[in-house]
């Protein structure tokens, strides 16, 4: 059972805790998010009985880049990986700004993070900066830091040019959500690989149950088994990319659908920056070679804003 706070709020006990830690970080670590695939983490042991076992090195694992369309930005998966690494190396934990992996350079295309200038008197200050600027010496990036307040400047400028046109932005949203987020073909062949799955699993039943009743040639025997169980093990692919796919569209449905409903909430020129809408509305800002920032909110929509 969860736990009542002095404030009368409902807060998980440990064991619901420690479950949701550990689905958070079950995706955090989960290479599918970050656009990759592990091929064959999973093997069918036995085709009689479908029984599934986990695959320690039985056969072949396969590591594939780029093999879909990625939830979690790829730079931003590997920092957290790196984080991750770190703090089981030192057991400490520390806050993550919110403007961490959110800002992007314009010139290579790596991320911006907080760096401390005159970190020891009294002018000092966070500002944040391509993290990648100095790289490559001979050509350090372009790009121009930002202050705290300029960021949140410059997204409040960009959210009012958005409300300024909600009706054409929900509408376009609601255009993309019966455009690229429909599963229903996804779905349909999804089934047909199911069913498929099942007659190659019949198929290969039927020979294992002849071979053992009639006297056969097994050269000619294990040719056939393994062409069935190679064309398995490539449909059992197949079924496990349709349900990356379909699962990334519903993920990017309730994406613009959850937008749609914080915009329909703003109402009026915002005035002050808001955590919740920088949380729930921003995919990323990028700022330009020349100085100019671009704002783009989920779904894709992008708004240029002056420096």
């Amino acid at each position: 059972m969860s736990d009542i706070d002095g404030a009368g709020l409902q807060r998980p006990n440990g064991r619901e805790s420690a479950g949701l830690i550990s689905t958070v970080r079950s995706i955090l670590t989960n290479e599918k998010y970050r656009g990759d695939a592990l091929i064959q983490k999973q093997y069918t042991a036995d085709f009689l009985d479908k029984t599934r076992r986990k695959n320690t090195g039985e056969i072949p694992q396969y590591y594939v880049e780029e093999h879909h369309e990625a939830i979690i930005p790829p730079d931003l998966f590997d920092f957290v990986q790196l984080e991750i690494k770190r703090r089981e190396q030192n057991g400490k934990h520390s806050g993550v700004s919110i403007f961490a992996n959110k800002i992007k350079c314009g010139c290579c295309g790596g991320y911006y993070g907080a760096k401390v200038w005159h970190s020891t008197d009294k002018y000092r200050r966070i500002i944040y900066r391509c993290n990648k600027k100095y790289a490559h010496k001979e050509k350090p990036c372009s790009t121009r830091h930002l202050t705290e307040e300029e960021i949140k400047r410059i997204f409040v400028k960009a959210l009012n040019s958005l409300v300024e046109v909600k009706e054409n932005v929900i509408a376009e949203l609601r255009s993309l959500i019966n455009g690229v987020c429909q599963t229903g073909e996804l779905t349909e062949e999804h089934d047909r690989t199911e069913q498929e799955l099942c007659v190659l699993t019949e198929r290969l039943e039927m020979l294992i149950r002849e071979n053992a009743r009639v006297a056969q040639d097994q050269t000619e025997y294990l040719k056939q088994e393994n062409k069935i169980r190679a064309h398995y093990l490539e449909k059992q692919d197949h079924l496990m990319r349709l349900d990356e796919q379909i699962a990334e569209r519903e993920s990017k449905r309730n994406t613009l659908e959850g937008m749609i409903q914080v915009i329909c909430g703003i109402n009026g020129e915002q005035v002050a920056f808001d955590e919740e809408l920088w949380s729930g509305l921003l995919d990323h800002i990028v700022v330009k070679e020349g100085g100019a920032v671009i704002v783009v909110f989920k779904g894709g929509i992008e708004i240029g804003v002056e420096g």
